[in-house]
């Protein structure tokens, strides 16, 4: 059976993240995803607490995933010092999530704009992928780059360019959302490098006029069933979360049926 559950990310500006353990328990959500909102949620007293309430509500936290435009790019800048201070904030958050027993840290990475690219040469920032995987694994967790329309992996392509470029392995969050904002196939990154892999982000979908319109599963029509049957052939043993926009429900309530009915798809 594949383990489901739900990212905080789904609550931005509706739930805060201390109260998210406490509604999983009584939703009987047993895997989550803690998005970290801001600064103050890096705080080690504040994730000591958060842990304290997930063990409480027996949440078990897979991954840690910070408001990446808050300093991610800055981990990739040419300029040491804007990098330096950015490794102290990446390094907080990885704390945290070896506080709260997470296995891994998804990251965005260095944002793409039009007409603003010469810093992404692959060959300068494949080393800094591997020493932030260096610093993540100090810690306990895998660093998985999620594939984003916006930022460095919108495409499996540039994924494989990266991989083959790092003296070490670097594993992916699949975002489903994203991938079709991309016009890529989910099912292209499982093909491409699904044994790196280790979680999933789902946001049901449909295309009209060839763009997606997202909704909460299963009302978009998204097979989730074909997509983790195929990430299992590649060795899938991770957790497919829950992950939609906040404007996409009225209540709490829904968010709760989306996540039953993602989990009856997914394990039918």
């Amino acid at each position: 059976m594949v383990k489901t559950g739900i990212s905080t990310a789904s609550f931005f500006d509706t739930l805060m993240l201390e109260d998210a353990p406490g509604l999983f328990s009584r939703w009987g959500v047993k895997y989550a995803e803690y998005y970290l909102n801001s600064y103050c949620e890096y705080d080690p007293a504040f994730i000591d607490r958060l842990a304290k309430l997930s063990d409480d509500a027996g949440v078990r936290v897979v991954s840690i995933h910070p408001m990446s435009l808050q300093y991610e790019p800055l981990l990739f800048t040419p300029h040491p010092r804007q990098r330096s201070d950015a490794e102290k904030a990446y390094e907080l958050v990885l704390k945290a999530g070896e506080r709260l027993g997470a296995d891994h840290y998804v990251m965005h990475g260095p944002v793409v704009l039009n007409g603003v690219a010469k810093n992404l040469q692959l060959e300068r920032l494949a080393p800094i992928f591997d020493r932030l995987s260096d610093m993540a694994e100090d810690h306990g967790l895998h660093l998985t780059l999620e594939n984003v329309s916006y930022s460095i992996m919108p495409t499996p392509e540039i994924g494989l360019a990266i991989h083959s470029m790092m003296t070490r392995p670097l594993y992916h969050t699949l975002d489903v959302k994203q991938s079709v904002r991309a016009g890529v196939d989910p099912l292209d990154f499982v093909n491409a490098f699904g044994d790196r892999i280790i979680a999933v982000h789902a946001c049901d979908f449909r295309l009209a006029d060839g763009k997606p319109r997202y909704s909460l599963p299963p009302h978009g029509g998204y097979d989730f069933k074909s997509l983790t049957d195929a990430l299992i052939r590649k060795g899938f043993q991770g957790t497919v979360l829950l992950e939609v926009y906040s404007d996409m429900f009225r209540t709490h309530s829904e968010v709760k049926e989306a996540y039953e009915a993602l989990s009856r798809m997914i394990n039918s």
